[in-house]
């Protein structure tokens, strides 16, 4: 189940195929709200555009308008990874509500753009239905090929061997801008952006301090990217923040939050 819970506002899961918002909502208890680690960063809830979606692997923001995810939260440990095994086919998620676009797998054909997963399949090996999970096309956003399968992919794979070496890999990632409109009106967008927090396995965020790893990159979803290195693209919080008009670590303390998102990467263990 996901272990990260959002502060910043009531949070609902919704259920499979219903227009019925009210009448099938279930808010998460508020007061744990302050065990969360990244919040809400868009005040996600009903509306269309930010449609807060708590599955069993993540939560995201979903946005209709797009035919993308705006962003989502999701964590990965050593018990998540496993052996490559047969990937499921892609499909529409059941569970956004009937009045929405059903954005398929077909909607990416002959696009020349990557079905690109916002959470990576491999960090989900271990269980066949978190797997399938990211399979649904709300977990999909149109990535250049030479970014989804190079400094993006490069990572992804970085943030599992953490994993592997005991750590917990609390991650956010998301898009912004817009260079084009697939079928379906499937926003290309210009940037995917990432944001990765590690803390020691068992450990919660009440350990956050000026010396956690964080690594925060921001990297255009454009050709030519397969000779970058994704180090390159390192950057801090508060750019990202700039950039989306989101609002990280929101129930940490002022000084906190000034630590964790000013700081840049600048080395990294293998």
């Amino acid at each position: 189940m996901l272990t990260m819970l959002f502060g910043g506002c009531s949070i609902y899961r919704e259920q499979p195929q219903t227009d019925n918002d009210a009448a099938n909502a279930q808010t998460v208890n508020p007061e744990n709200a302050s065990l969360s680690l990244f919040g809400n960063i868009s005040a996600a809830g009903e509306d269309p555009n930010n449609y807060l979606i708590i599955g069993d692997g993540s939560a995201f923001s979903y946005n209709n308008s797009r035919g993308t995810m705006n962003w989502v939260a999701w964590k990965t440990a050593r018990a998540d990874l496993g052996e490559s095994v047969e990937r499921p086919d892609f499909r529409p998620d059941p569970r956004l509500p009937i009045r929405f676009v059903r954005v398929t797998s077909s909607d990416y054909s002959g696009s020349g753009y990557d079905r690109g997963h916002m959470v990576p399949a491999a960090d989900r090996f271990a269980n066949l239905e978190l797997l399938q999970e990211t399979f649904l096309m709300t977990n999909i956003v149109p990535q250049s090929p030479s970014l989804n399968q190079y400094p993006w992919e490069k990572l992804e794979s970085y943030a599992r061997s953490q994993a592997r070496r005991g750590w917990d890999i609390y991650q956010i990632a998301g898009v912004y801008g817009e260079q084009g409109i697939l079928k379906n009106e499937v926003v290309v967008p210009t940037n995917c952006w990432k944001i990765i927090v590690m803390l020691r396995s068992g450990s919660d965020i009440s350990y956050l301090n000026g010396r956690t790893r964080v690594i925060a990159v921001d990297m255009p979803n454009r050709d030519g990217m397969q000779n970058e290195k994704w180090q390159r693209y390192v950057t801090n919080i508060r750019s990202i923040e700039a950039k989306t008009g989101y609002n990280f670590f929101a129930s940490l303390p002022a000084d906190q939050q000034e630590t964790l998102e000013t700081r840049r990467e600048l080395s990294f263990p293998r």
